[in-house]
């Protein structure tokens, strides 16, 4: 017996790290992958996505970041930051059910950071253990299991690395018992080599300026080789002692223009920039070398996704949002398409070939299966995975994170939210039923905006003129009737954020900004004459709501700058000016008597204030995340605000107390109008959906489908009847109602 047990347990034993080893090599335990090719390998994956849309194995709450998630034993692993206090965080859950298991934190301060919503550069876990580069350049070693540090350092104090202004963003790459870093130091410091176990430097290279793209280990020429992009060179080193192998000069202006990594298909290696062209270059099979197939100064180039490479083509997406494919030999473009990415030049997607298919994750929150070939690209299905969130205010809600694929999931992220989603073959089950058939029928304004992102609409008061602001600045003004486009004003510099004719139709104002450039922007235009009445200054950000009084002689306007403005709209000045607000001013709503005036900031509040007299009445407080939209029943009696929660909360004006909250959207509430007999109140979210509710229970009464991203305007026609509504990135909608029950 004792024989047989030392014989049948060493087979077990092994059998047992044969299925360890199956279960790792589904991971995706680094940036773009296993491999970091950015190729999933498993089978079994879903080859139609259901029309009822993914399932959601779970959700877990994460802060900000454009970093992506890794996946390794068991566990996932994500970067985020807090603001308070403001800090930047390790997080690790589990894989199955996304219970949080440990976090660390340390405080990190992104002054000056342009897009400061978070870091950057993906986690990588190895042997146990999990290495993280802030955004500010902290640099930290961690036990998986636990969470506890095993070293750290801070690259600008030990280095006095030059932080890229985006942040630092090139995922640390493990080789051998070395961990290799791109550090931007000076001198000789651009790159640096720890040893990964205790932190101590090994080695330090270039004196080249840094960029974003990450570092990439290949085999050629008969030696291991780390190649390595930088702001003025392609180089390879050798991994275990930092000797330049090979460089081809190629400097850029700044490290702006490096993002994309490279990639590696047989003998050669693709290098997109963005908006400065490429190079394919070719290795030398028989020792560390690599000459220039072909080079270009403009096209092809890369955005922030990095390519995918074949025998005879490669495909991207470039610096104008466009998904293109190109010849591998000469890199002339032979298609591209905005369908899977974005109608805005900002567009992006991830690429992740699996088999035959590619998935590709767009700024829009969107997983869209597909095919890309030399003929040009094929849409399979799509499914909103992940709402797109606000993580930078002047683009809109994006989603920038590279999602990871492991296990026959997707992990993705966005500033508020990590979801797991099943990508089992089996979820293909239900690829056939039936999608939810509409409760209205819609009209579609499809050139109406032209391809532009609206980002606004207003409804006149007599129901027969659409007005819409586009993120380009520019305003159109519509006849509903017939569609045709009308005289219209001149644009503003940058976005229009919000629009709103005045009760008797002869006034439209509009607000905007920039919030980057810190100026907003309030503007009155004479509706018959299409011309600019006169400008209105006083805010000093981007202003975000903008709503007459009902006897259209005041105009109120909520801004970045925190505040809220009161304007005599016949004299072109300032009534009042009401500070209170921690956080930005996201929307204004005036009572029907004109009396009071409601104010959503993401601080979290509403406050009510005195529209004669300028004094604060009160505040409202009850939702978990910043408020985005705010509206006045017209009895007054009911205030609605609609959070970034997901939530929509209905208030007794008089009392300030809460009367229901509403659950059902998933993803942020954005708009809020109440139809004008007050007895329904429509919400417009990030979820791509409207909801129609009764506003005296709060009880759903129905869900409008039928838009592709996230809900940017709703109105109810005067008669109640039909609803208009507009999306960030989709025709403007027509819907007929359907009569109350």
């Amino acid at each position: 017996m004792k024989t047989l047990l030392l014989l049948v347990l060493p087979l077990a034993l092994a059998a047992l790290l044969l299925l360890s080893a199956a279960a790792r090599a589904d991971d995706w335990p680094q940036w773009r992958g296993q491999d970091r090719d950015g190729v999933w390998r498993e089978t079994g994956i879903l080859d139609a996505i259901p029309a009822d849309g993914l399932k959601v194995r779970w959700r877990a709450r994460i802060g900000l970041g454009y970093s992506g998630p890794v996946v390794a034993g068991g566990r996932v692993f994500v970067t985020d930051r807090r603001l308070r206090p403001e800090v930047e965080r390790v997080l690790c859950f589990d894989e199955v059910t996304g219970k949080p298991l440990w976090v660390h934190a340390y405080p990190c301060d992104y002054e000056n950071m342009d897009y400061g919503s978070g870091p950057r550069a993906s986690p990588m876990v190895d042997e146990g253990k999990i290495y993280s580069l802030g955004a500010k350049g902290q640099l930290v070693c961690l036990e998986a299991a636990k969470g506890k540090v095993i070293w750290e350092r801070s690259l600008v104090k030990d280095y006095a690395a030059q932080v890229p202004r985006w942040g630092a963003s090139a995922a640390p790459l493990v080789e051998g018992e070395l961990l290799i870093a791109c550090v931007g130091g000076q001198p000789g410091a651009c790159i640096v080599a720890f040893d990964k176990k205790t932190g101590l430097e090994v080695w330090k290279a270039l004196d080249d300026r840094p960029a974003y793209s990450a570092p990439l280990g290949i085999e050629a020429g008969g030696e291991r080789q780390v190649v390595i992009r930088t702001a003025d060179a392609v180089n390879s080193l050798e991994p275990a002692t930092g000797k330049v192998y090979w460089r081809i000069p190629w400097k850029m202006p700044d490290g702006y223009y490096v993002i994309a990594s490279p990639v590696r298909h047989g003998d050669r290696l693709l290098f997109l920039s963005y908006g400065r062209g490429g190079k394919m270059l070719k290795l030398d099979a028989s020792q560390p070398g690599a000459s220039v197939l072909w080079e270009t100064r403009s096209k092809p180039d890369a955005g922030m996704s990095s390519p995918l490479l074949d025998d005879h083509h490669f495909y991207a997406v470039n610096g104008q949002g466009e998904l293109y494919g190109a010849d591998a030999s000469t890199g002339e473009e032979l298609w591209n398409t905005r369908e899977p990415t974005s109608s805005t030049p900002l567009g992006n997607a991830h690429l992740t070939p699996n088999g035959d298919r590619v998935f590709l994750f767009n700024q829009k929150g969107h997983l869209i299966l597909s095919r890309v070939t030399a003929r040009g690209y094929q849409e399979i299905g799509r499914s909103l995975l992940i709402e797109p969130t606000a993580g930078v205010r002047a683009q809109g809600p994006v989603t920038w994170a590279h999602p990871a694929f492991a296990n026959k999931h997707i992990f993705a992220r966005n500033d508020r939210e990590l979801v797991s989603v099943s990508l089992a073959a089996d979820q293909a089950a239900t690829a056939d039923a039936p999608e939810p058939k509409p409760v209205a029928k819609a009209r579609i304004l499809a050139n109406a905006a032209n391809g532009q992102s609206v980002s606004a609409l207003a409804l006149s008061p007599d129901g027969r003129t659409l007005a819409l602001g586009l993120w380009a600045g520019t305003i159109k003004v519509l006849d509903l009737s017939t569609g045709k486009e009308l005289p219209a004003p001149t644009r503003h510099r940058h976005w229009v954020n919000s629009l709103a004719f005045s009760h008797d139709g002869k006034l439209l104002a509009s607000a905007g900004g920039n919030e980057f450039l810190k100026y907003g922007e309030v503007k009155l235009w004479d509706v018959a004459a299409a011309a600019e009445r006169g400008q209105l200054n006083g805010h000093a950000d981007n202003v975000m709501s903008v709503v007459f009084s009902p006897d259209s002689k005041t105009l109120a306007t909520g801004s970045a700058d925190q505040t809220v403005i009161l304007w005599d709209v016949a004299a072109g000045k300032q009534r009042f000016s009401f500070k209170g607000h921690s956080d930005a001013v996201w929307s204004v709503a005036i009572s029907s008597d004109g009396n009071t005036v409601a104010s959503a900031s993401w601080d979290r509040t509403v406050r009510l204030w005195d529209a004669n007299g300028g004094e604060e009445r009160g505040q409202l407080a009850g939702h978990e995340e910043e408020i985005l939209a705010v509206a006045i029943s017209p009895d007054s009696k009911t205030l609605a605000s609609g959070g970034a929660d997901w939530t929509v909360r209905l208030w007794d004006t008089a009392a300030r107390t809460e009367r229901a909250v509403l659950k059902g959207h998933q993803g942020a509430v954005n708009r809020l109008v109440f139809s004008s007999d007050g007895k329904t109140l429509a919400t417009g979210s990030g979820d791509e959906t409207i909801k129609l509710w009764d506003a005296a229970t709060g009880a759903e009464r129905t869900t409008l489908r039928g838009h592709r991203s996230g809900i940017t305007g709703v109105a109810f026609s005067p008669d109640d009847k039909m609803l208009v509504s507009a999306a960030m990135e989709d025709a403007i909608r027509l819907w007929k109602l359907p009569p109350e029950k």
